[in-house]
């Protein structure tokens, strides 16, 4: 039988919810752009009124259905919608939605994707899919076998951070000439061949891999700061955003996004003086705040995890 920990099991879920309610706002219109189980939507319907709404949206059929199902008792107050949360603005339009009072995402990895769907996982062998949204275009087999030198380097640099990227695309690039990539375990081999390291490093070095490939199949990062600048036209005076990241790649961009749109003052032309501006949103959260150590023993995956939290002012 599935469980919410099949699919992903909230972190820092508490936390995240005392953040993204702001209960002087009166009627609340939530969204939950990464439903995975639902523990999120399930928190949230919680510590809200039964008038209140709440918009869960994943891209991920299995875990949308599992959720429905889970939190049916909850249904008069759940919009759920099979979506990417990057196209957050085109959801809002389609039902009809015209500000939100908060929006919270959990950028993790779920579980499920990673135990049981095509390519997320270099611990078994699948097929080398990795797309979470079945409606997206290219695969990560497709890109292996058919992007140029110049584009692999760029992905495994910028969304894995490996150094000398450069060996590891001269090997997948001679060892496609003779076998095309399809499964998880055709790039698991070619790391033992090519690279003779003991097993964390091995374990390390594919998670970089992984995580590279992931992020370009899923366009997660584009989809982060798409979503991030568009949540300042989408949520009202007051409402609120929760991001929990797990990379730095994510942190990086939700920590300098907040910065900036929090400024009263900015660069001008004369390099002694600044420009006051209208600050667009005020941080909550001074630092990142981190799963406990309790949390991190009942769940390992959770201690990479950063909530940053800000309101829209």
């Amino acid at each position: 039988m599935k469980t919410e920990e099949n699919f992903h099991i909230p972190v820092l879920s508490h936390e995240a919810v005392k953040y993204l309610i702001n209960e002087s706002l009166e009627y609340q219109i939530l969204a939950d752009g990464t439903l995975g189980g639902g523990g999120y939507t399930k928190l949230i319907c919680e510590n809200t009124k039964p008038t209140d709404k709440v918009i869960s949206i994943d891209k991920d059929l299995n875990a949308l259905l599992y959720s429905e199902k889970l939190l049916e008792n909850q249904k008069e107050k759940i919009i759920f919608v099979n979506g990417n949360f990057g196209d957050l603005k085109d959801i809002l339009d389609e039902i009809k939605i015209e500000k939100l009072t908060g929006l919270v995402l959990d950028l993790g990895l779920s579980s499920y994707q990673l135990e049981a769907e095509s390519g997320f996982s270099f611990m078994k062998d699948t097929d080398l899919d990795m797309r979470a949204y079945k409606k997206d275009g290219i695969t990560a087999s497709e890109i292996l076998n058919s992007y140029k030198r110049d584009e692999l380097e760029e992905i495994f640099e910028n969304y894995g951070e490996i150094g000398n990227a450069g060996r590891l695309v001269k090997a997948i690039t001679d060892k496609r000439k003779i076998k095309k990539f399809n499964s998880t375990f055709d790039i698991v081999n070619l790391i033992k061949e090519e690279y003779k390291i003991n097993k964390k490093n091995e374990i390390d070095f594919l998670a970089k891999i992984f995580q590279a490939l992931r992020i370009k199949v899923n366009n997660e990062l584009i989809n982060l700061e798409k979503v991030l600048n568009d949540s300042l036209d989408l949520i009202e005076e007051g409402g609120r955003i929760v991001v929990v990241s797990y990379h730095s790649l994510e942190d990086r961009i939700v920590k300098n996004f907040f910065r900036k749109e929090s400024e009263k003052y900015k660069e001008s032309d004369n390099p002694f003086y600044k420009t006051e501006v209208e600050p667009k949103l005020k941080i909550i959260t001074k630092k990142a705040v981190k799963p406990s150590p309790e949390e991190i023993k009942i769940n390992p995956r959770s201690r990479s995890a950063k909530l940053r939290a800000a309101e829209i002012i």
